[in-house]
């Protein structure tokens, strides 16, 4: 009875059980909102629509277990796709351009890595910041208010085409899934990253290349960031210098709820996946119903909150018993 009790209080310790039981809550609530939830064509348009947002979430979850935070990823995606954009219309070939897309945003996260490693009294919020005004500046440098259609109408294919009935970008989403999953969890590359987070001093002496590894992690985050720029591209049928806005905000929330802590050392594949699906439902059933955006902020935000509160409040109930213990042994 006692090891039941025992296992039934390890399940509940988990932030994924908790995050399952959001999950579900999430779609009861839809499926009571709207009779069209469960519609098959409506949950694969709802996965072009949120799923871009997935393929950035594994590189910021990457340097969120680093304890580091990256909030120009969004301008990453403008600039990636401007520069491709503005290419393909000079008439340099199609897949040369996409590969400067991967390179330019790999070459942003570079640099934003190289910042940190070289000035190591920056904090990443504010390094990012900087760099996300950057970004995005060089992009209207570039486009101004133009919008070029040309590079997006060849990416088309990304966005709309389908594979079993499923839509190409659920699929890339999928092997980005299974990539991630065994670089963070089955490498040595991934257990470095999780003892950075946990005491990067610590990491340091015990021989791991601190400096090193966060450049790569700051670069696989800009090439993340880079790739789904394509689908957006596709999606939109346009490239332009005002898109992506806000996507930085959704992307590190999807991380956050599933688990990874900006605070570093914490975080699994299985509770990001669920985070990207969670956010993505929420924002697929209340679009289904009309809710405004300025609300849907607010249940995000609102959930985020409960995210960051319910490990502390364990982690008080955990104390207060504790002290209750000792008081108990000293009468």
């Amino acid at each position: 009875m006692r090891q039941t009790n025992d296992k039934i209080k390890n399940l509940f310790s988990h932030w994924e059980t908790f995050l399952i039981l959001i999950f579900l809550l999430v779609n009861v609530i839809n499926i009571s909102l709207s009779p069209h939830y469960l519609n098959y064509n409506n949950v694969m348009n709802s996965m072009i629509n949120f799923m871009d947002k997935g393929l950035m979430v594994y590189g910021t979850m990457m340097v969120l277990i680093l304890g580091e935070i990256d909030i120009s990823i969004a301008s990453i995606i403008t600039l990636s796709g401007c520069i491709a954009g503005w290419a393909c219309e000079q008439g340099m070939p199609f897949f040369v351009c996409i590969l400067l897309a991967l390179a330019v945003g790999t070459l942003c996260g570079a640099f934003n890595g190289f910042l940190l490693v070289k000035f190591r009294e920056l904090n990443s919020t504010i390094v990012t910041l900087g760099t996300q005004i950057l970004f995005r500046g060089l992009a209207y440098m570039l486009l101004e208010d133009e919008s070029l259609k040309t590079y997006a109408k060849q990416l088309s294919g990304l966005a709309w085409n389908k594979v079993l009935g499923f839509p190409v970008i659920l699929f890339a989403f999928i092997l980005m899934t299974c990539l991630f999953t065994y670089v963070i969890h089955r490498t040595c590359f991934g257990r470095r990253l999780y003892a950075i987070g946990t005491n990067k001093t610590a990491s340091y002496f015990s021989g791991i290349y601190t400096d090193r590894i966060k450049l790569t992690v700051f670069s696989i985050n800009g090439l993340c960031a880079a790739f789904a720029g394509l689908f957006l591209a596709a999606k939109l049928a346009s490239v332009r210098a005002s898109i992506a806005q806000g996507f930085e905000m959704e992307v590190i929330a999807m991380a956050i709820l599933g688990g990874a802590s900006p605070s570093g050392g914490k975080g699994r594949v299985g509770g990001v996946i669920l985070g990207v699906f969670t956010i993505g439902l929420i924002r697929y059933g209340t679009g289904l119903v009309n809710i405004s955006s300025e609300t849907l902020k607010i249940i995000i935000g609102c959930l985020l909150i409960v995210v960051c509160a319910v490990p502390n409040l364990r982690q008080v109930l955990a104390d207060a018993k504790e002290a209750r213990r000792g008081r108990a042994g000293l009468l």
